[in-house]
């Protein structure tokens, strides 16, 4: 007689006492489309996050650029004359404002790398001119706190899109101004090998501990405080300069010592090596 217990019924063969082989095959195939369920919700839930945080950002950044721009034209007294206690008041606005700003952007590029709509737009430029330009606002930053820095007048050619190159100097210059006391001393240096182009920014800031080396690259993630004694920015900065220079080819370190500073260095490809590589393919 035959037995009407299905093989689906009980996880053990009824002779042997052991697991039936139909049976596992049942429970794995039920796993993995309850994995798969899960994986398309954490997808869908990323996607709703990302735009999200686009559509705030760009809501957010309107206004915020006119709080700027009026605070620039009272700053530069276009309007009429402020005395000094008008001018400390609006000075503490325009650099909230700016500081807010740059936690925005910060949010905004997020949203859009989780997205993949960061598109890079590479070219040969000169890496001195980048970092002329981004200086002409962190020497600013630098000057109130009366840090020295120093940098190379020239510099190679490197293959990389411009606004992102700026970007990643800027981050880099800006933590290192954050993190020098007052007083210190900033120093950016070039150097090329094997067809890179090799960007280092050193300080001698109050440092990094050695555990905290790798966290440091991780989204949302700050290993220490400001001269001020307090965190700041939403520790995105260097989430998305990691990303951007592995997006160029590139990779970034960081050299440590507590209490005696830190040297971050990244390396792009290299202007002319890069075009001729790009003219040998075609």
């Amino acid at each position: 007689m035959v037995s009407s217990t299905s093989c689906y019924s009980s996880p053990q063969d009824q002779d042997t006492g052991t697991l039936g082989i139909p049976w596992l095959y049942f429970q794995i195939e039920e796993q993995n489309r309850e994995l798969e369920l899960r994986r398309r919700e954490a997808e869908q839930a990323t996607r709703l996050k990302s735009a999200f945080l686009a559509s705030m950002s760009h809501e957010l950044r309107t206004p915020m650029n006119a709080i700027i721009g009026f605070s620039q034209l009272l700053t530069d007294e276009t309007a009429g004359q402020l005395n000094e206690t008008q001018k400390r008041f609006v000075g503490h606005v325009l650099k909230g404002a700016r500081h807010l700003l740059q936690l925005i952007n910060d949010i905004l590029d997020l949203s859009k790398i989780e997205a993949g709509q960061v598109h890079l737009e590479p070219g040969n430029i000169p890496l001195a001119e980048v970092l002329a330009e981004v200086l002409s606002t962190v020497q600013l930053l630098a000057a109130q706190k009366r840090i020295h820095m120093v940098h190379p007048a020239s510099s190679p050619l490197v293959y990389a899109d411009p606004l992102r190159c700026k970007q990643i100097l800027y981050n880099l210059l800006s933590n290192a101004v954050k993190f020098t006391p007052e007083g210190g001393k900033i120093e950016v240096e070039f150097s090329s090998k094997a067809q890179f182009v090799c960007v280092s920014v050193s300080d001698n800031g109050i440092g990094i501990r050695p555990e905290d080396r790798e966290m440091i690259f991780e989204e949302f993630r700050q290993a220490a405080v400001t001269t001020k004694g307090v965190k700041e920015g939403t520790g995105l900065g260097l989430a998305i300069t990691k990303w951007l220079i592995e997006q160029h080819g590139g990779k970034i370190w960081v050299e440590i010592e507590v209490g005696k500073g830190s040297r971050f260095s990244f390396t792009l490809p290299e202007g002319q090596a890069a075009s001729v590589a790009i003219a040998a393919g075609a």
